[in-house]
């Protein structure tokens, strides 16, 4: 559920997920290539599948009460590819670094080309398979609150890293996209029996806010809490002091831009999918 974006992102929410913006220069779509293998995100791209097919078959429960076709699980894992995600977020990527200073970008490369760096990107990736069990997702939320209430060091660290970073307001502008895009989605594979206005997809939206960023901030202050656990107090201030910096700020933009074209077509995707499944369960 980790969607690295930004809230000004959401000035794109009034253009349709399949629109084609103009073409990134071909050193922008080299350098986010480069991105992509620095931040080992081939390792990544498989669990971002298995977690959509994952909350695809929680969402089956209640939009496919009667059962569906037996197609919607195999369609959401073919939407979330991996070789469709790495194009998804090259675009995205590419696109952003035409606004990004190129010394920034490298400075923030720089960090993750180092042993910790690369380091921190493993830890993260194998806290993201080990939630994939509710079980463990459910005890990292609890330790995670339990250090909060205590006001333990390490939960203070994390928080400043969260603020750092700034986590919380992007994912939640990422939910709050992909959330616009798979209702547009539907629509638009006639799913809904009264079909909603412009205007409304986007009001029922932000009806969610609240609760998206109250799940946001839990999952992501667990998922950290998890995955760092094995870094000493040195090591967590360093990176803090990274994502601080204008390399490590630079950075994040351009991933959030990444994983936004990712998480709103794949989102305006499995709307269509979703409205695809009902028609096929009602004929």
């Amino acid at each position: 559920m980790l969607r690295f974006l930004c809230l000004c992102l959401l000035v794109a929410v009034g253009q349709p997920a399949h629109a084609q913006p103009r073409q990134p220069a071909p050193h922008h779509q080299q350098a986010a290539h480069v991105l992509w293998d620095v931040m080992q995100l081939d390792r990544l791209a498989p669990v971002l599948r298995d977690e959509a097919v994952a909350e695809a078959a929680d969402m089956a429960a209640t939009m496919f009460p009667r059962g569906g076709t037996g197609r919607w699980l195999r369609q959401v894992a073919a939407i979330h590819a991996p070789p469709r995600v790495q194009a998804l977020f090259t675009r995205g990527a590419s696109e952003s670094l035409s606004t990004t200073d190129p010394a920034d970008l490298q400075a923030g490369l720089a960090f993750y080309r180092t042993r910790l760096g690369q380091r921190l990107l493993a830890l993260e990736t194998t806290a993201r398979v080990a939630m994939l069990d509710k079980d463990v997702e459910a005890a990292a939320e609890a330790a995670w609150a339990q250090a909060q209430q205590r006001s333990a060091p390490r939960a203070l660290r994390i928080a400043r890293l969260i603020e750092a970073a700034d986590l919380v307001d992007p994912n939640v502008a990422g939910g709050l996209n992909a959330s616009i895009a798979f209702a547009r989605g539907f629509q638009a594979g006639s799913g809904s029996p009264m079909p909603l206005a412009e205007g409304e997809i986007i009001q029922n939206a932000w009806a969610g806010e609240p609760e998206l960023r109250a799940d946001t901030e839990r999952w992501i202050g667990a998922y950290l809490f998890l995955a760092y656990a094995s870094l000493g107090d040195r090591e967590l201030e360093a990176y803090i002091a990274f994502a601080e910096s204008s390399g490590g700020r630079a950075l994040s933009r351009v991933m959030f831009a990444g994983f936004d074209r990712v998480f709103t077509q794949t989102a305006h995707d499995m709307g269509l999918a979703a409205a695809a499944e009902m028609r096929g369960r009602q004929l």
